[in-house]
C-alpha cells in the first residue's frame, strides 16, 4: 500500500475511533443493585461521562484533530498527528488510573438511591465499556503516529480554499491617461 492510500483510511479511522471513544464514554461503566427490605430494588448506573468528564472532551478533541488533518498543510499535519497521540495517551492514562473515580461516583449514586439504608451492601459490577474506551484511545494513538509519520506526503486541499489575498489599494489617477486606464480596467477613477 502506498503512502498516499493511507490518507483516507487514517482520517476515517481517526474519526471513527474518536466517535467510538465518545460513545463508549457515554455508556454505563459501572452499576450497582441496591436492595432494602420492604422497598423495591434500585439499579444505580454510572457512565464514563459521569465519573470522568474529561474523557468525553478528549474524544471530541480527537474527532476535531481528524478533521484538522483534512484542511492542514503538510507541516501542520505532523503537529496534528503528534497532538492526536498526546490526546490519546492522556485518555488512556485517565481511564486506566481513574478507576477510583468510577467507584467514587458509583458510591455517591448508591448513597443517593432511595433504596439505600446504610446497612445494606450493594453488589457492584463494572461493564465492558470502560475497556472499549481504552481500546478506542489506543487505536487513536496508533492512527496519530501514522498521521505524524505519513501525513506530510498526503495530498492537500487546492489553493482555491486559501484565504483571499489582500490586494494593494489602487492609487488615485494622476493624469488623464491614468483615468482612462482605470476605466479600461473596470475601476472607478474618482475614488
Amino acid at each position: 500500500m502506498t503512502v498516499r492510500r493511507l490518507y483516507v483510511p487514517v482520517v476515517l479511522g481517526t474519526l471513527a475511533a474518536g466517535g467510538l471513544a465518545f460513545f463508549t464514554a457515554s455508556r454505563t461503566w459501572a452499576h450497582a443493585r441496591v436492595a432494602a427490605e420492604g422497598l423495591p430494588p434500585d439499579t444505580v448506573k454510572v457512565s464514563g461521562s459521569d465519573a470522568q468528564p474529561i474523557v468525553t472532551a478528549l474524544a471530541l478533541v480527537a474527532v476535531t484533530a481528524a478533521l484538522a488533518v483534512l484542511a492542514s498543510s503538510p507541516r501542520l499535519r505532523r503537529v496534528v498527528g503528534v497532538f492526536t497521540v498526546v490526546i490519546a495517551l492522556v485518555g488512556i492514562v485517565v481511564v486506566v488510573t481513574g478507576g477510583s473515580s468510577v467507584d467514587d461516583a458509583l458510591t455517591k449514586a448508591v448513597k443517593a438511591s432511595p433504596a439505600f439504608t446504610g446497612s445494606n451492601t450493594p453488589t457492584t459490577h463494572h461493564t465492558i465499556w470502560l475497556a472499549l474506551t481504552v481500546t478506542a484511545f489506543v487505536l487513536l494513538a496508533a492512527l496519530g503516529v501514522l498521521t505524524a509519520r505519513f501525513g506530510p506526503a498526503w495530498p492537500t486541499m487546492g489553493s482555491r480554499y486559501d484565504a483571499p489575498r489582500v490586494r494593494a489599494a489602487p492609487m488615485a489617477p494622476q493624469t488623464d491617461a491614468d483615468m482612462w486606464k482605470a476605466l479600461d480596467e473596470g475601476r472607478d477613477p474618482t475614488q
